[in-house]
């Protein structure tokens, strides 16, 4: 080892020597700064809710402390509007949240996408879409449902057309990926 290799690693380990002898007087001269509590970010917490809107909300008791706060102001909200609805309504509220509760988060997140697809579409055409949905038999809509990625198949065995059904049981991403690489139809040859 030459003399300024060593130079170098002697002022290397005074330098490591000095700041491990500083670091902790300094650490125990300065006060700690308190941790922010991670608290407000999930808040209200499920024993802070009104008795109603646990009442409203039972299905979510084990996973409410676990979601994000705008995804509990959604549903305060709704446990708030609930008691008012008509009897009919309020029902239907109770079976909706009931049936959400019961979805994987997989399936939620399907059925967002399903919903913002849906909202893409001109009034008429969901309407339509709708409609001819409705017409389907139990079996139908079973064999529509089930389907999956193979849905547009399912749709022709089920003897509906229901484009909305094919773009539904896949992620919005692929449909748009899809959809823009998508070259145009090919022109009849004239003669």
């Amino acid at each position: 080892m030459n003399r300024e290799s060593l130079i170098v690693v002697v002022l290397a380990v005074l330098c490591v020597a000095l700041a491990t002898a500083v670091l902790p007087a300094r650490a125990e001269s300065e006060p700690v700064a308190p941790r922010a509590s991670l608290l407000p970010l999930v808040r209200p917490l499920w024993s802070e809710l009104t008795a109603a809107q646990q009442a409203v909300l039972d299905p979510f008791a084990q996973q409410w402390n676990s979601w994000s706060a705008q995804e509990k102001r959604i549903w305060v909200s709704l446990a708030d509007r609930v008691p008012r609805m008509a009897p009919e309504a309020r029902e239907r509220a109770y079976q909706r949240i009931r049936e959400w509760a019961a979805l994987t988060p997989d399936q939620r997140r399907l059925a967002r996408q399903n919903y913002r697809l849906a909202k893409r579409l001109p009034p008429d055409e969901r309407q339509a879409q709708w409609e001819r949905y409705r017409e389907m038999t139990p079996e139908q809509r079973s064999v529509l449902r089930s389907a999956g990625w193979t849905s547009n198949t399912a749709a022709r065995h089920a003897g509906a057309r229901t484009g909305l059904a094919k773009e539904a049981a896949q992620p919005l991403s692929d449909l748009a990926r899809r959809s823009a690489r998508r070259p145009p139809p090919p022109r009849p040859t004239q003669f």
